[in-house]
């Protein structure tokens, strides 16, 4: 069985001009992150446009690019797996949740 791993991003990363692949797909990775990983890449290995290599540098200096699984697709030979990168301003913002520190327990009222 073969899984991919398809890598969309959420920003515009891409120019107006681009004329090359928008998504980084992996055969048999190793390691498929999870909602709420970080991830980063080199980016130079999956695309060769210079716009783009300035723009990915320019993101990852100010910004970590958080994964979210949103899809997986299941077929006798294939399972393919959906993820979209987004900063970590916004998936801070449409995932709260992940960002919340645990209420701690009062263990003085005894």
């Amino acid at each position: 069985m073969k899984t991919i791993v398809r890598f969309e991003f959420d920003n515009q990363l891409f120019h107006k001009n681009y004329c090359g692949p928008y998504a980084i797909i992996l055969e048999n990775p190793p390691h498929i992150p999870q909602t709420g990983d970080p991830v980063d890449f080199n980016i130079a290995d999956f695309f060769n446009d210079e716009k783009v290599l300035e723009r990915y540098q320019r993101l990852i200096q100010s910004d970590l690019l958080y994964a979210h699984r949103i899809q997986t697709k299941y077929s006798i030979d294939v399972v393919e797996i959906m993820i979209v990168l987004y900063q970590e301003s916004s998936f801070r913002a449409i995932f709260p949740q992940l960002f919340e520190v645990p209420h701690q327990f009062n263990i003085d009222l005894l």
